[in-house]
């Protein structure tokens, strides 16, 4: 899916080149399209946001059926 989708880690590339403020994992686990485990992308993002030293509250990786408020 290289060419619909990006990596946990590529995106929060994106995240930090646009400067954003706060981002949000989405459409992650939901369909098996792929051989990563469907927990694995929020697992990938977090070590990549503990890496850059970037606290977990900037990049949400909410849960399936998780609301939240901006």
């Amino acid at each position: 899916m290289r060419h619909h989708h990006v990596s946990p880690e590529e995106a929060l590339q994106i995240h930090l080149d646009v400067a954003s403020k706060k981002s949000v994992a989405i459409h992650w686990g939901t369909f098996v399209l792929t051989d990563e485990p469907l927990d694995e992308p929020p697992e990938r993002l977090k070590t990549a946001l503990k890496k850059k030293q970037i606290p977990d509250d900037v990049f949400l990786a909410i849960k399936h059926g998780e609301t939240i408020i901006f």
